[in-house]
């Protein structure tokens, strides 16, 4: 149910706040709001909402700084962000993706595409849970070098490719790489992009080739076993 989800409003405009959080709330929806990143950072940890709606241009803390802090966090690196800005061009929706934005709109805001967003992420959330709590499923984990094409290239056709797969039995997670990373996780990725595959918790095997390849990665996935969509 809607009144039991919690979504977390990011912006520095109060009209914009207040229009939307009387949206969300006449839709069934709990809200709450932040004016800055650094709020927004502090009620991602304290309040664990279910979404969290971000605008990337911010005070105190930008929005994709404060997206980079909760996704850098195992308490709330799980929440769905999904990012929004006055400009549409490629270059930030890259930035936000790499930032950790899970999806991207464009001002002014479509309400339509906001609630379509944000029920997907509520969704995702569901199908972890019932992951978690089932203990049977793959995990793909994608470790990424920060603004590095071939890394974004193939963040972009996993993300299409899970798609043909059951969501219900594949989790995928994509890791920054960086110098505060354990040398022992370190020395295992070696290079990037490196997408690793665990089955039923065992230990991660290296999915070898080329990772800018759709169809060597989906053939490579299937081979291994991953279950598809029924």
């Amino acid at each position: 149910m809607e009144r039991d989800r919690l979504v977390l409003l990011v912006d520095d405009t109060p009209d914009t706040l207040d229009a939307f959080s009387h949206f969300l709330r006449a839709a069934g929806w709990r809200v709450e709001t932040a004016a800055d990143g650094r709020e927004a950072v502090e009620k991602a940890r304290a309040l664990r909402p279910d979404v969290i709606v971000m605008d990337l241009a911010l005070p105190e803390l930008d929005g994709w700084e404060a997206t980079h802090q909760i996704k850098s966090d195992p308490e709330t690196r799980s929440i769905r962000i999904i990012a929004f800005t006055g400009h549409g061009f490629q270059q930030s929706k890259e930035s936000a993706r790499q930032a950790g934005c899970d999806a991207f709109l464009t001002k002014p805001l479509d309400p339509a595409a906001l609630m379509a967003d944000i029920h997907r992420g509520v969704e995702l959330a569901r199908q972890a849970s019932t992951l978690a709590r089932s203990g049977s499923h793959y995990e793909l984990l994608l470790y990424v070098s920060p603004g590095s094409v071939p890394s974004l290239e193939a963040r972009r056709i996993l993300e299409e490719l899970l798609a043909e797969f059951d969501s219900a039995q594949v989790s995928f997670e994509v890791r920054e790489v960086s110098a505060d990373m354990p040398k022992i996780e370190a020395d295992r990725v070696g290079f990037t992009p490196t997408l690793l595959l665990s089955r039923e918790g065992a230990d991660p095997e290296r999915i070898n080739g080329d990772l800018s390849d759709p169809e060597h990665v989906g053939r490579r996935l299937r081979d291994a076993g991953v279950p598809r969509k029924k």
